[in-house]
């Protein structure tokens, strides 16, 4: 009798132990994975402020085609070279408009201040958002995956979005992963559950069911970069329809000095792409005429 007795009494310790985690674990649980995110973005804030440049290999899928470009940053912004569409060398057509493209972008001032200013007010507004990211959403760990930590997001209630993009990123659930080592984003995927109004859809609105993902991958300690970004969202702007399909992954990363410019980044980038297409030998001369062009 005495043991049942005993064995009843530390049945029921064990089930008020067991409620009073479960009724405190959820508050703790919420907030390390609120502080989690608040250091990955932190670090990626940081990481942000060097300015480190890169050259890459990207792939562009739209409308049915695959673009491939070599996209070397700088300090005014960043500069492409078209490679191949749909793994074929760019047609006559192509080329051509590629190169009076990148000519202008180097001898033309205003054409490089133009992306100096886009370049600047995108980091802005990138900057901005990863601020408000840890306020922005509410977060539940949903455990790990290995070496990362998987946390599921959905808006924050409280919260009261500032601008346009901050609006569009509330309305967002989904799942980020952070990795533990470097507490880094690794991947961070999302829905829009709600359609997303401007100035009460007076200005225009994005439909419910759009997503956007992004995939990081780590190039050195402390260093990340995007290796792919989607995004599907449709809706409309004033009069006009929007939609935002993206598709696209880097590789081949490659350091670039820290102080590179427009007109260096288009040198070395004519020069890669001239060793890239191997132009025949009766094209040769033409390839050359078409570097000292730059």
């Amino acid at each position: 009798m005495t043991m049942l007795h005993n064995l009843r009494s530390y049945c029921r310790l064990l089930a008020l132990v067991a409620s009073w985690v479960l009724s405190v674990f959820p508050l703790l649980s919420a907030q390390h994975s609120k502080e989690l995110m608040a250091d990955a973005c932190s670090n990626e804030l940081h990481q942000r402020e060097q300015n480190v440049l890169w050259a890459s290999q990207v792939e562009r899928r739209t409308a049915g085609h695959v673009y491939r470009e070599e996209e070397i940053d700088t300090v005014e912004g960043p500069v492409h070279r078209l490679l191949s569409v749909d793994g074929r060398e760019p047609s006559p057509s192509d080329r051509t408009q590629d190169d009076d493209r990148l000519r202008d972008l180097r001898k033309n001032p205003s054409a490089r201040l133009t992306l100096k200013k886009n370049r600047e007010a995108e980091e802005k507004k990138i900057d901005d958002l990863l601020r408000a990211i840890p306020d922005v959403f509410l977060f539940k760990d949903q455990g790990k995956q290995g070496n990362l930590e998987r946390l599921a997001f959905s808006p924050n209630p409280a919260y009261k979005p500032a601008t346009y993009q901050e609006a569009a990123l509330h309305a967002l659930s989904g799942v980020v992963l952070i990795d533990l080592t470097e507490k880094r984003v690794a991947q961070f995927s999302g829905t829009l559950t709600q359609q997303v109004n401007f100035a009460h859809g007076l200005l225009g609105h994005l439909d419910k069911g759009g997503m956007i993902e992004v995939n990081r991958v780590r190039l050195s300690p402390g260093l990340w970069e995007t290796s792919s970004f989607r995004t599907d969202l449709d809706g409309r702007a004033l009069f006009k329809s929007i939609n935002k399909q993206v598709d696209e992954t880097r590789s081949d990363f490659e350091p670039v000095l820290p102080d590179t410019n427009i007109q260096r980044a288009v040198e070395q980038i004519v020069h890669k792409s001239a060793f890239f297409f191997q132009p025949a030998q009766g094209n040769i001369e033409r390839s050359h005429e078409s570097e000292k062009a730059f």
